[in-house]
C-alpha cells in the first residue's frame, strides 16, 4: 500500500466525478478550501476531531488519506495509538480493531516501531490533572449505574476511569476534546454536556468546540452536530447564569 498524500484529492474527485459530480466542488470549496483553514481550531485538532468522527462511524474507506493527514498535521504516533484505544471505549471495540488494522499498516510504511507506542504499563495522571471532575462522576456511576449493572460500574470505574482516563500518552485537553468529539458523532447528547464540561475545564475553548461541531456536521452528519450543539449551549448558558 501506497500512503496517501493528503494534499492529493485527485483519485477521490475523479470518482466523484463519475457518480456524484456536485460533491466535488462542495467538498473542494468548502472542506477541503475553507473549513480546515479556519482560525479558529488549530489543524493539529481538526484531525483529532475528524479522525476520532470517522472512527466512530467506523468510515473504513476514508482511514488512509486521513490518517495520514493526522499524522503529517501534528498528530504523533503515539498519541494516535492512544486515540485509538481511547475510541474502543466510547464506539467500541470492533471500530478500534478496524481502525488499528489501517493504522498498523500506515506505522509500517512510515517506519514506526512498536517501541514508539504507548504501553499497558505507563505510570498515570493523578486523578485532579486526568479527571477533575472525579467526585461528581463517581457519585453520578454509584447513583444511577450500580442500581442496575454492578459490571458496568466496575468496569467504568476500575479500567475506564481509574485507568484509561489517567493515561499519559494523550494530554488531558486532547483526550478531552477527542471524547467530545467522539460524542458529537455518535449522537450521545445526554452525556455531551458532562463531558463538554470536562473538556472546558481542561482548556478547550468554546471557539474551538464551536469549530469541532462543524467537522462532525462534514464528517458524521449535520443531525448530529445540530443535536451536540444545542447540548453545547445549555452547558455555555449555564456557565455564563453562574458567572
Amino acid at each position: 500500500m501506497t500512503n496517501p498524500n493528503p494534499e492529493d484529492t485527485a483519485p477521490l474527485f475523479n470518482m466523484l466525478r463519475g457518480a456524484a459530480p456536485v460533491l466535488v466542488p462542495f467538498t473542494q470549496d468548502r472542506i477541503v478550501d475553507e473549513l480546515w483553514h479556519r482560525p479558529g481550531l488549530s489543524a493539529r485538532d481538526r484531525a483529532i476531531a475528524t479522525v476520532v468522527t470517522l472512527m466512530a462511524r467506523n468510515a473504513q474507506n476514508a482511514y488512509p488519506y486521513y490518517f495520514n493527514k493526522a499524522l503529517d498535521s501534528g498528530v504523533t504516533s503515539a498519541e494516535f495509538s492512544e486515540l485509538v484505544t481511547h475510541t474502543a471505549f466510547y464506539a467500541g471495540w470492533p471500530n478500534a480493531f478496524a481502525a488499528a488494522g489501517v493504522l498498523k499498516g500506515i506505522f509500517d510504511e512510515r517506519g514506526v516501531a512498536v517501541e514508539d507506542l504507548p504501553t499497558v504499563e505507563e505510570a498515570r495522571l493523578p486523578t485532579e490533572v486526568a479527571v477533575p471532575d472525579d467526585a461528581l462522576r463517581a457519585a453520578y456511576i454509584a447513583a444511577h449505574i450500580a442500581p442496575a449493572s454492578e459490571a458496568l460500574q466496575h468496569f467504568t470505574n476500575d479500567l475506564l476511569y481509574a485507568n484509561l482516563w489517567h493515561r499519559p500518552a494523550l494530554e488531558p485537553r486532547d483526550r478531552a476534546l477527542a471524547t467530545v468529539a467522539l460524542l458529537a458523532a455518535l449522537g450521545q447528547s445526554a452525556f455531551f454536556p458532562v463531558y463538554l464540561t470536562r473538556a472546558l475545564t481542561q482548556g478547550v475553548t468554546r471557539t474551538e468546540v464551536g469549530e469541532m461541531l462543524a467537522h462532525t456536521a462534514f464528517y458524521g452528519g449535520w443531525g448530529y452536530a445540530i443535536q451536540a450543539a444545542e447540548a453545547a449551549k445549555s452547558v455555555f448558558d449555564a456557565q455564563d447564569a453562574g458567572a
